[in-house]
């Protein structure tokens, strides 16, 4: 056995998916007086979606401004009567005290009254629309689902083995059947530091822009290898036990030594040695069905 260049590219599949995908939900609650995008709408972040009524907010916050105007007011006489000595330090603690709550109630009714207009969070298309004119929407009710496909994406699960081949950055092809013949280039953007359930990695792969490529597509990924490898290959008949105890007979002053060994990859009918041999070892891959450790053989034929 000796050495020898391993082709370590392999490939994954995974599903092609949106850049950003966001099931958008309602922040405030009222009724539904207009809504200003359907399905199939392109919208850029802070595009108005819907209006609910807003005059109940209007009034709430009227009223809010006015109180925390009145409060003000009152703090600013009664520092100027303080410094005076017209009323104690505890009085004007009490009035600011006042003053911040009221001011703490104006900025939640301003906020509620700016939100009466519900604007897109993100850039994508209206994907679906769960809200009509005249319902009631409360916080937390789905609204729509906006889908940002400008940019499409594909996650593969890789077996530790193979991830440590790839890295961020890396180049990366991938075939569908839904488009035969098409040759998708993209890179591999994150690695997954955490196994999932199978002790696989997530890998993100961010694919280039295409007009054939659309979310959903069955898609199979290829790798290459970053740097070029070499390995020990021997024929699979060569190996006889499990893959976890394997064993390999090597010739040696006319016995047959029985040695553990470590398998890596298949390739094809060969597969990697990764311990237990070393370039320039003979190995038996006949007639093994006859032969144990120390069996005294004569070897009429090297494959």
């Amino acid at each position: 056995v000796s050495r020898e260049v391993c082709d370590r590219s392999f490939s994954s599949n995974g599903i092609a998916a949106a850049g950003s995908e966001l099931n958008f939900v309602s922040e405030v609650s009222g009724r539904v007086v207009a809504v200003y995008v359907d399905k199939g709408s392109r919208v850029v972040k802070g595009t108005p979606l819907l209006k609910i009524d807003s005059e109940l907010l209007e009034a709430d916050y009227k009223a809010t401004l006015a109180s925390y105007e009145a409060l003000k007011k009152d703090e600013e006489r009664f520092t100027r009567s303080f410094e005076a000595g017209g009323v104690t330090s505890q009085q004007l603690d009490n009035i600011r005290t006042q003053l911040v709550a009221a001011e703490s109630r104006l900025a939640v009714s301003k906020w509620k009254l700016d939100n009466a207009v519900v604007k897109a969070p993100i850039a994508g298309t209206i994907n679906n629309r769960m809200v009509e004119v005249g319902a009631l929407i409360a916080p937390n009710v789905p609204l729509f689902e906006i889908v940002d496909n400008s940019h499409i994406k594909v996650v593969c699960n890789i077996p530790e083995s193979k991830v440590k081949l790839i890295g961020v950055g890396q180049k990366v092809s991938a075939t569908s059947g839904d488009a035969a013949g098409k040759v998708f280039a993209g890179t591999v953007k994150s690695i997954g530091v955490k196994t999932d359930r199978g002790l696989n990695y997530p890998v993100e792969i961010l694919l280039d822009r295409d007009p054939d490529l659309r979310v959903g597509m069955y898609l199979k990924v290829g790798f290459d290898a970053r740097e070029e490898q070499t390995g020990i290959l021997i024929p699979r008949k060569a190996v006889v036990g499990s893959v976890l105890a394997a064993n390999v007979y090597v010739a040696k002053d006319g016995r047959a030594e029985r040695r553990e060994v470590t398998l890596g990859d298949m390739y094809g009918d060969r597969i990697e040695i990764v311990s237990g041999l070393e370039d320039g070892d003979q190995i038996i891959v006949a007639g093994l069905m006859n032969i144990s450790d120390g069996t005294p053989i004569n070897v009429v034929k090297a494959e």
